[in-house]
């Protein structure tokens, strides 16, 4: 499914258009719709492509990204899965980027923390945000091809209406 989002958020408007990947899954464009709301301020990016110079050196894009004045990464964001091997390189490549994944579940996010841990020399340098309870599962029923938001955005919480629907959620950091 094709989200084509009309935002209304934090006294600003965007429209946004999230086209699934190969083997993208409904899930993973509304994370990534998610992690747009909370960096709103941010100004993020999505689906950068190979072409943006911020990422020439780079063999993997990120789901969402945002750039300092210089055109530098100040932003990496993984949705869902992600593999330790690339969290090693990012934190690596970037030493004064923030790296934000953002899981559907606390479990999904309590294990990665735990995986980081035992497997990362840097995991401190990797924020994991996730979803609580059920929330996550509300906030995918809320969406649909026509997504109108309006609210408020920003760190782990999102109080806002999608699609006529009330919606508040503070996701956990972990």
């Amino acid at each position: 499914m094709k989200l084509r989002c009309d935002l209304h958020v934090n006294g600003g408007a965007r429209k946004l258009v999230l086209v699934p990947g190969i083997n993208e899954s409904t899930e993973h464009l509304a994370l990534k719709l998610a992690a747009y709301l909370l960096f709103w301020a941010e100004d993020p990016i999505v689906d950068a492509g190979t072409k943006n110079p911020a990422l020439a050196n780079y063999e993997f894009l990120p789901d969402l990204m945002a750039l300092d004045e210089d055109g530098s990464i100040k932003l990496w964001v993984e949705c869902g899965s992600t593999t330790m091997h690339k969290l090693k390189k990012l934190t690596r490549r970037l030493p004064r980027g923030r790296i934000v994944v953002l899981k559907e579940t606390e479990r999904d996010g309590q294990k990665l923390r735990e995986d980081l841990l035992t497997q990362l020399d840097r995991q401190q340098r990797v924020e994991i945000f996730a979803w609580p309870g059920s929330l996550f599962r509300d906030w995918v029923c809320c969406l649909l091809e026509k997504t109108e938001v309006y609210g408020e955005s920003g760190g782990l919480l999102l109080n806002i209406v999608v699609n006529e629907h009330p919606f508040v959620a503070e996701l956990k950091r972990f």
